[in-house]
């Protein structure tokens, strides 16, 4: 596939079933709708703390391949025991960094083909997901835990990320990671547009809701709506980018992942079919993409 700055592809697939609707949402739906009009900085205080705290799932068994094959390490970062893996020894290395409560395994159908063009593989369990120890977590966290990577196992030749982990890539940029490409699947756009779609969903009034995103601009200033939106952050990159998205994503919309393409002066964007937030990770033909376009990195060496 060309490499081509600002190309949008069509790779499409038939659509997934929507997920139902779990019990436990609707009861969490309920106590917000509840507390929050009863003491609404309570329910403010209580909803930041549900944002930073990832959902822990376990590992299908989709994913026991990756695991099993992979060499595991724990290494010491900031306050929190990172679990790490590894696949291959020799070879360029590329990153894997999986979304918002997913796992260092969760995108392990990349790990063959990329050992096939010559790689390594890595990956790792966020803080507070997976085998890694916290209770909570934010997108700093995470970018320092992407750098900390590169200072433990050595140059990181390119990044391909899930989600949340787009946005966290980014930030890890700014802060000194070196690659040569990114690649970010599905990625939110504006980090805001995520809190008020967390707001929605749990149906938080609003005088609760004010106090959430209060919350955010204390601990961490009131540019940080700015700071850390994807949208922003790749105006600053000088990488090229791939963004993959599909137009049946229920969690982020594609349009997001587009917005970022358009944002980045050096991006392709595709756009998927059928897949979904998390099929997209497992279709042989974004694969094939992916690693196309990583391995064009090396070949003019």
């Amino acid at each position: 596939m060309p490499n081509t700055p600002n190309k949008s592809n069509d790779i499409n697939r038939p659509a997934s079933k929507p997920r139902p609707e779990p019990a436990v949402l609707k009861l969490i739906r309920f106590a917000f709708q509840v507390g929050g009009r009863i003491a609404p900085p309570i329910a403010g205080r209580i909803a930041y703390k549900l944002w930073l705290t990832p959902t822990r799932h376990k590992t299908p068994a989709s994913e026991k391949e990756a695991l099993d094959s992979a060499d595991i390490q724990y290494i010491q970062i900031n306050d929190n025991k990172i679990t790490t893996f590894s696949w291959g020894t020799s070879g360029p290395i590329v990153l894997l960094v999986h979304g918002w409560s997913g796992r260092g395994t969760q995108m392990g159908a990349f790990i063959r083909p990329l050992l096939n063009a010559g790689y390594r593989v890595l990956s790792f369990d966020a803080p507070a997901h997976g085998k890694s120890t916290g209770k909570q977590t934010n997108i700093y966290q995470v970018a320092d835990t992407i750098i900390a990577m590169q200072h433990h196992f050595g140059t990181i030749d390119s990044v391909i990320s899930h989600s949340f982990g787009g946005p966290c890539a980014a930030i890890a940029i700014q802060r000194g990671l070196k690659i040569k490409r990114l690649v970010s699947i599905c990625p939110p756009a504006n980090t805001l547009g995520l809190i008020e779609k967390f707001i929605s969903i749990l149906r938080i009034p609003t005088k609760a809701g004010d106090h959430l995103t209060q919350r955010f601009e204390n601990n961490f200033g009131k540019e940080v709506w700015h700071d850390v939106s994807m949208v922003n952050t790749v105006k600053q990159l000088k990488i090229p980018g791939l963004l993959i998205h599909d137009s049946h994503d229920d969690d982020i919309p594609w349009q997001e992942g587009h917005a970022v393409s358009e944002a980045w002066d050096n991006a392709e964007f595709i756009k998927t079919t059928g897949l979904g937030h998390r099929r997209i990770l497992r279709d042989a033909a974004v694969i094939e993409a992916v690693v196309s376009f990583i391995s064009d990195s090396n070949k003019d060496e």
